[in-house]
């Protein structure tokens, strides 16, 4: 039988910010995931298709003769500033139609329809021909015999105009088919095209906004990570129908998903709406590559500038008047692993990094900088350590860390066997404690350094298993989600550590979003459970067992207790010699039964009146107390 000791209560709060979370337009958090756009490639982005001159997930209607082929000289949407080296980002896609009387145009398959939901379609278009210009955009069953919906206007010569409507689906179906025609001699430029439920959230999904305050989101990173470095700020503040694509430096894994392009469907407005309505902070990571100082200054002074600025003026006319007091601020992401466009030796970076540090702060004096760079044992640190941080610490508040542990998805892992599942099992359940090791030793390395260094604090600002985003989590991953909690809480003053954030939610980890429904995996359901820890008093605590770990801590009217069981084989029996009676007490469980993909916690919740309590192998349980 093991004993749960309570030993001292600490004054220390456990900071909120170690439940933070980033949201990068990455994969499919925002496609497939936080945007509720049903249309993909929706502003014609990339080359046209060979032989046919479609774009990406669009189809030809029409006979043979038909012309068609993207157009990147006459675009509707568009970039506040257009970058050569990125010019597939601005397409229209032209059709044309040499006969009149036979149909022409563009479509695109598999779309999801949900019965009794309304939706809001919109496609921008510019036609050019001989008599009426009549366009029609239709929604249809996939044989294309079976019209759910259909609307036709007339347009004017050669001007961009908009064809919208608004329908209820009568059944739920994800083959429906969303087409743009026409009949007379002549040609129509599709620009950009959208169906969106009416429904919706600033262009995200409602349901998908619900789960991430069930996790208890404190704080968003956003726009990346890698994406910052394709982001453009400026852009965000144009409608989001004349925003234009966002080509990625590393397509194949930044998006993989989307041909390489992210749409940008949120911009900076839309973002603090979403930190607004979930209760978190916003934390902004500006493009240092491609802004100059003036540009990072002038972001700042757009979120955080009163009325008597530019910026804020700026703001306020676009409907925003009071500041958005946005605190947190990276000067870039990931700068010297060699993989983002820019400065990349400590050197370049720390030249840049300083003058838009000083630009940003000139700003707004109160934010708070944090300093990308190789700070993490698995890179050379030592450059860093020695030709940046000793010149940006005057500047800067916080060091960016970065640590996927471990990456025993990238040598392979095995779920066909019970020794590669024990394999798979204790590594993962290893990997916190090897995790803090590296942070005690960047600790080492910051305070060795200068008067300045010393106070710069760490922001293990991206934290997950290495490939995560990859597959479906299990419980395991769930296990190792309430480690890593439950090693920062602890930890964060011994690492002046107050900030964590996991790398993401949407898609990538704590949610998983379908065209019909989102739901929490493994790690969303542990977050959900671990926030009752954010902003308490944590106890040391005892336990005579080393399979057994845990959380205590309390605040003005509870006690929390989170008991996380790290045998593979074994429950682990608990008494609490200090609890005689507690009259308002209940136990949460989560019973990890399954460690194979996709596997859920069972959770049940009981009464509980202090009686010894059984934490079951793999899982983990929490008591509640009124104090």
């Amino acid at each position: 039988m093991s004993q749960l000791q309570l030993v001292e209560l600490k004054e220390t709060l456990i900071d909120p910010l170690l439940f933070a979370h980033n949201l990068e337009h990455t994969r499919s958090c925002m496609y497939q995931g936080l945007s509720a756009q049903k249309i993909r490639n929706r502003k014609f982005a990339g080359k046209p298709a060979c032989r046919i001159g479609v774009a990406d997930e669009w189809y030809k209607i029409g006979k043979k003769e038909i012309y068609l082929t993207l157009d990147r000289f006459d675009s509707y949407v568009t970039h506040v500033k257009m970058p050569k080296e990125r010019r597939n980002e601005c397409n229209s896609q032209l059709i044309q139609n040499p006969y009149a009387g036979q149909e022409a145009g563009i479509g695109q398959a598999d779309i999801y329809l949900n019965s009794g939901e309304e939706y809001e379609v919109k496609a921008v278009l510019k036609c050019r021909g001989e008599g009426e210009k009549i366009c029609e955009i239709r929604l249809t069953d996939y044989t294309g015999k079976k019209i759910y919906f259909s609307h036709k206007r007339h347009f004017n010569e050669n001007v961009w105009e908009d064809i919208r409507f608004s329908f209820t689906a009568e059944e739920t179906t994800e083959k429906a088919h969303l087409q743009i025609v026409f009949s007379f001699q002549g040609e129509v430029k599709v620009g950009v095209v959208s169906l969106l439920p009416v429904n919706n959230f600033y262009g995200m999904r409602i349901d998908v906004v619900e789960l991430l305050k069930e996790i208890g989101v404190t704080a968003l990173r956003w726009p990346g990570g890698n994406f910052a470095g394709e982001y453009r700020w400026r852009d965000g503040l144009l409608d989001c129908d004349k925003r234009g694509a966002l080509l990625s430096f590393r397509s194949i894994e930044t998006q993989p998903h989307s041909h390489g392009f992210d749409f940008h469907e949120i911009g900076v407005d839309e973002f603090i709406e979403l930190c607004r309505e979930i209760g978190a902070e916003p934390y902004i990571t500006i493009n240092l590559a491609w802004d100059s100082p003036e540009e990072c200054g002038e972001f700042v002074q757009y979120c955080n500038g009163d009325l008597s600025t530019k910026g804020g003026k700026l703001r306020s006319e676009r409907g925003h008047k009071e500041p958005y007091n946005v605190k947190y601020w990276s000067l870039g992401n990931e700068f010297g692993l060699g993989h983002m466009e820019g400065p990349n030796t400590p050197e370049e970076y720390t030249a840049k990094a300083l003058l838009c540090a000083r630009a940003m702060k000139e700003a707004d004096p109160e934010i708070i900088l944090f300093a990308s760079g190789a700070y993490s044992p698995e890179h050379d640190m030592e450059p860093w350590f020695q030709k940046s941080l000793p010149f940006l610490a005057p500047e800067i508040d916080y060091i960016s860390y970065h640590n996927y542990q471990p990456r025993i998805f990238e040598d392979g892992m095995d779920f066909t066997t019970l020794e590669g599942m024990r394999k798979n099992w204790n590594e993962v359940c290893q990997a916190p404690n090897k995790c803090f090791q590296n942070l005690s030793y960047v600790r080492e390395k910051l305070d060795a350094g200068t008067d300045a260094m010393k106070k710069i604090k760490i922001a293990f600002d991206e934290w997950n298993l290495y490939f995560a985003w990859y597959h479906d989590p299990c419980t395991l991953e769930g296990i190792y989600t309430a480690l890593m909690l439950e090693m920062f809480c602890k930890k964060q003053q011994e690492l002046n550590m107050s900030i964590a954030m996991y790398f993401q939610p949407v898609n990538e980890g704590a949610i998983n979003v379908y065209q019909e429904n989102a739901s929490l995996t493994s790690n969303g359901q542990v977050f959900r459970l671990m926030k009752k820890h954010q902003g308490n008093k944590v106890w040391q605590v005892d336990i005579n067992n080393e399979k057994l770990h845990c959380l205590a801590s309390e605040n003005e009217t509870k006690f929390i207790c989170t008991m996380i069981n790290i045998s593979y084989d074994e429950d682990i029996d608990i008494t609490f010699p200090e609890v005689n009676k507690v009259t308002a007490g209940k136990c949460i469980s989560l019973i990890g039964q399954e460690v194979l993909q996709g596997s859920l916690f069972s959770e049940s919740i009981k009464n509980w009146n202090g009686e010894p309590l059984v934490v079951p192998r793999r899982s983990i349980l929490q008591i509640e107390m009124s104090k």
